[in-house]
């Protein structure tokens, strides 16, 4: 006699693991993909976040060194200084008058006064790290509230991506940082 044919009462089972370990791991590539891309997004805005913060202190130090060239160069005889912060080529303005560091002409070219600072004056660390822009300064003659005359010294300095539109002069790109001081003659 022949037996009846009875199924293997594991193999159901069996095959009903393996479908859900499938899902399981599929579940898991996706939650692991998910998870790398997500770290990888945040690592890149993170990088921009300290390139942009990298960019603005550079050109922060490249305005005070422009700074401190022009007070340095005021500070000099007359005769000495160089010749576009030669005394007679000023107009003297009261305090809170319109100003001619706040003219974008000044600023577009050096027939104006602008002072673009030489790179030899730029101290690095590295000797091949020197801004595409060198940075500038302008110096004007500014009469104070108790009637004295002081120079009122206003210096850009800019980051390594610095671009720049050249008929208005507007930052297209990069950091540009400003400052001022104020120096009784």
């Amino acid at each position: 006699m022949k037996k009846p044919f009875r199924r293997n009462a594991r193999s159901a089972p069996s095959r009903l693991q393996r479908g859900v370990s499938l899902i399981i791991v599929l579940i898991m590539t996706v939650i692991i993909g998910l998870t790398a891309a997500a770290s990888m997004r945040n690592a890149v805005s993170n990088e921009r976040v300290i390139n942009n913060m990298r960019s603005e202190t550079v050109a922060q130090q490249y305005a005070e060194a422009a700074l401190r060239y022009c007070e340095v160069e005021t500070a000099k005889a007359t005769a000495d200084r160089i010749p576009q912060l030669q005394d007679g080529q000023y107009t003297i303005h009261a305090v809170g008058a319109s100003t001619n560091w706040k003219v974008s002409a000044t600023w577009i070219n050096t027939t104006n006064g602008r002072v673009d600072v030489p790179a030899s004056q730029l101290k690095t660390s590295e000797s091949s790290y020197e801004p595409g822009t060198l940075p500038q300064c302008f110096v004007e003659v500014v009469t104070l509230a108790d009637t004295k005359t002081a120079w009122l010294i206003t210096a850009r300095g800019f980051s390594m991506d610095y671009s720049k539109d050249a008929t208005s002069g507007r930052t297209l790109s990069g950091s540009a940082v400003w400052l001022q001081s104020y120096r009784t003659r």
